[in-house]
């Protein structure tokens, strides 16, 4: 029987671009792809709606380039949560923001200029406790670019400032910040020069000071 057996370490896959991996590398890679949608969607609601949630604490959140384009005059931002981005913009050129906190769903509002919402159609015009940034115009960084950038070749990872919830390039940073370090938060730099406090951490061990652009 053991002449017969094999490990699927030696067992090949051929991907779309014509790269051969392993086996193993491509169910590792699954799972580690399991665990980043898990990471942002965790236990929203593809069927209901969370306005009447409310401010919701923490929830994943999308864009409709369609509805809602950056390029007009009248452009207001504007956030939808899971199932409307299913219900309600299916088809549509959507954003993800990945998750946002303290965050009211806007579908239908008076940002989508008569658009109603399919699984909500009553909502007030507006939510004045919603926050918006660059993300909803589908741009991230100090560079204000998309992610992914067709017209990036670098590969780099992205990290999210825990104030103003933009993500940024860590080259940008100018940090060796790795995801594979022992990493738990970060603030970036504007957001630091913004908040005097968090001088009286600078030089207590596990902080990284990162400097405004």
């Amino acid at each position: 029987m053991a002449e017969g057996t094999s490990s699927n370490k030696f067992l090949e896959v051929t991907e779309d671009d014509g790269t051969t991996i392993t086996l193993d590398e491509f169910i590792e890679e699954e799972q580690r792809l399991e665990i980043d949608a898990n990471a942002v969607l965790g236990p929203s609601d593809d069927k209901n709606c969370t306005y009447n949630l409310g401010y919701v604490k923490r929830q994943a959140l999308y864009a409709c380039m369609t509805c809602v384009p950056p390029g007009q005059e009248t452009y207001k931002p504007a956030g939808i949560c899971l199932a409307c981005s299913y219900h309600c913009h299916e088809g549509h050129d959507l954003v993800e923001l990945y998750t946002k906190r303290n965050f009211r769903c806007d579908c239908g509002n008076s940002r989508f200029k008569g658009n109603k919402c399919n699984l909500e159609p009553k909502k007030a015009d507006s939510n004045e406790g919603n926050h918006y940034n660059q993300n909803f115009r589908g741009v991230y960084c100090f560079c204000s670019r998309p992610y992914p950038d067709p017209e990036d070749s670098v590969s780099d990872e992205m990290l999210q400032c825990i104030i103003c919830e933009d993500w940024y390039h860590t080259r940008h940073l100018d940090c060796d910040i790795s995801l594979d370090e022992n990493y738990a938060e970060m603030i970036c730099g504007t957001c630091t020069d913004k908040l005097p406090f968090l001088s009286y951490y600078i030089g207590n061990s596990g902080i990284i000071i990162i400097f405004a652009r």
